[in-house]
């Protein structure tokens, strides 16, 4: 087991379920009854005090398998190592501005993690994107089951926009706008939103905008992580 990694990192892991729950289950997605109608939801407040999160929080908690509709690349060997999932768009600024971040982890580390941008955009929207070249692993996410029901609007406020935050679509947000059914299962409704998951059970050690002030995802921090991850192996392997 990797048990004593989960202790190290005070994770209590529960069981998240293979099929994820609908973006109408999460907390702060739109209620839809059976004909389709769904009501405007309120969005999630920021913890007060606390780390924001523009996304349902899905920590210590374990992952559905990552299923995706096509891989743009090379299809990664993910076995053993930890995944980075970076839930991005194409219209996205501060993904771009994230994108050398999530480059340098894929060159750095990759012995060790495979770090992967999902999006449920088009794929000729992808592929003519603009902007830092991906340099890790692209994939599109597979089609929510509910794509064709209506869109309810989750309304924006000042409060829950951040100087140099993530990025949300103006006005209102459609959401299930370019979202796929694996993004659907963690709540995502600003981008980039990065999920960090362990080799064994694929446990959410990490997640929220990397970029957040106070709060940043790191070159460092990732490396904690892989050196927690390596000591516990090493213990594993002596009590063999």
């Amino acid at each position: 087991m990797f048990y004593p990694l989960t202790v190290m990192l005070g994770i209590l892991p529960c069981v998240f379920s293979v099929t994820c729950l609908s973006a109408a289950e999460q907390a702060g997605s739109p209620a839809c009854d059976p004909n389709g109608v769904c009501t405007a939801a309120t969005p999630p407040a920021a913890p007060a005090g606390g780390k924001q999160l523009w996304a349902a929080s899905r920590a210590f908690t374990d992952a559905p398998p990552l299923d995706v509709q096509k891989w743009l690349s090379g299809k990664p060997e993910m076995e053993g190592k930890f995944l980075v999932i970076e839930f991005w768009r194409t219209w996205c600024g501060a993904c771009k501005r994230m994108t050398p971040l999530m480059n340098t982890l894929h060159k750095k580390y990759g012995d060790e993690l495979v770090v992967i941008g999902l999006t449920g955009e088009p794929e000729e929207k992808v592929l003519t994107n603009k902007g830092p070249k991906k340099e890790y692993y692209l994939a599109l996410d597979r089609p929510r089951a509910d794509a064709g029901t209506p869109n309810a609007q989750r309304p924006t406020s000042n409060a829950q926009r951040v100087e140099g935050g993530p990025d949300q679509a103006e006005g209102t947000i459609p959401t299930t706008e370019g979202q796929g059914a694996y993004e659907a299962c963690f709540g995502v409704w600003g981008w980039p939103h990065v999920i960090i998951l362990e080799p064994q059970h694929r446990t959410v050690i990490w997640e929220g905008f990397p970029g957040l002030k106070g709060y940043e995802l790191t070159e460092a921090k990732v490396a904690k992580i892989l050196a927690i991850g390596r000591a516990a192996n090493d213990k594993k392997a002596g009590k063999r």
